[in-house]
């Protein structure tokens, strides 16, 4: 009884195997393979664009700003002569030139006055207000 014994405790897990389904199971109980997935097409990757180069600008020079126009003088090295400063209207006809503003002797006081300008009685003041 005892060889009888060990021959079932060495046959349940051949046993066991068989009906749970294992690898020699589904052979012998029959059962068909189980379906295959179908093999999907995974799509195209999209191609990436182009980025399109930029030419970049130089970066602006930097330049320090130009002094300003020195005063034109048509006035004598006197410095006690009385001058006319002027630094709008008609400075390009009195002075001449692209002048801007000037110290002029052409014209008198009231002249001057009229128009526009500053009446100095020394050419160091008008150099300076010039």
């Amino acid at each position: 009884m005892k060889p009888l014994r060990h021959l079932a405790a060495l046959c349940v897990p051949f046993v066991m195997v068989a009906l749970a389904g294992g690898p020699l199971g589904c052979q012998l109980i029959g059962l068909p393979d189980a379906p295959q997935a179908p093999q999907a097409q995974l799509p195209q990757v999209p191609q990436v664009p182009e980025v399109p180069s930029v030419d970049m600008p130089a970066p602006p020079s930097v330049s320090l700003p130009s002094a300003p126009e020195k005063p034109k003088m048509d006035v004598p090295l006197d410095e006690d002569t009385e001058v006319c400063c002027l630094r709008s209207g008609p400075v390009e006809q009195v002075c001449g030139g692209a002048a801007k503003r000037c110290c002029t002797i052409k014209l008198e006081r009231d002249a001057c006055e009229n128009q526009g300008g500053l009446w100095f009685h020394s050419v160091r003041g008008c150099a300076g207000a010039c």
